[in-house]
């Protein structure tokens, strides 16, 4: 068993005496899907970041949210764009993910991906796909929280997705099973 990390700020800093690698590789223990994030600039630009800061908020409304760092080189679209979209990438999504977290222009034009009735970018063959309009935008210190309800959403009833711990890519154990049988899988997930 591994040594645990164990950091105690100074008295009254509030966590600022943290060295930011050891914040990561601990925030790195938590098992995250991958996603890639679309949106379209004012000029009709499209723009994909690789996020594992998404997550859902609420089923009524049906809220979700993801968090673009304030470095990002489209970080000007993610905080003014009315609609974003979220694609959750599949178990093979690997390079997907990857061409999506460089910083480059042209991450859309060899991507297999559709734009959806809200105008921002979605993937194909994504597990799920869900296309959102902004809601609310909080300061999130080095990130940007971003609100979105979602308007309308597809989903795949097979697959596995692209799972990431502790900065690698990973794969779910097929032989896992559920401790008790469930009659509706996406019922527990949600509930």
């Amino acid at each position: 068993m591994a040594e645990p990390l164990e950091i105690e700020p100074a008295e009254g800093s509030a966590g600022d005496d943290i060295a930011p690698e050891l914040l990561r590789r601990a925030f790195g223990t938590f098992t995250t899907g991958v996603t890639v994030i679309g949106a379209r600039s004012e000029d009709g630009r499209l723009v994909g970041m690789t996020a594992n800061s998404f997550t859902s908020v609420s089923l009524h409304p049906p809220l979700v949210l993801f968090c673009p760092a304030r470095s990002l080189a489209a970080f000007d679209v993610y905080s003014t764009a009315r609609h974003f979209s979220v694609s959750v990438l599949p178990a093979h999504g690997e390079a997907s993910s990857n061409r999506f977290a460089r910083t480059n222009t042209a991450k859309w034009e060899s991507e297999p991906h559709r734009v959806g009735k809200t105008g921002a970018p979605l993937l194909l063959g994504a597990l799920a796909s869900f296309e959102c309009e902004v809601v609310a935008r909080h300061d999130g210190g080095d990130h940007l929280i971003v609100v979105g309800r979602v308007a309308y959403l597809q989903a795949t009833e097979t697959g596995e997705p692209l799972v990431f711990f502790r900065s690698r890519y990973r794969a779910l154990d097929s032989q896992t099973r559920l401790v008790a049988p469930v009659s509706d899988p996406w019922f527990v997930v949600w509930e």
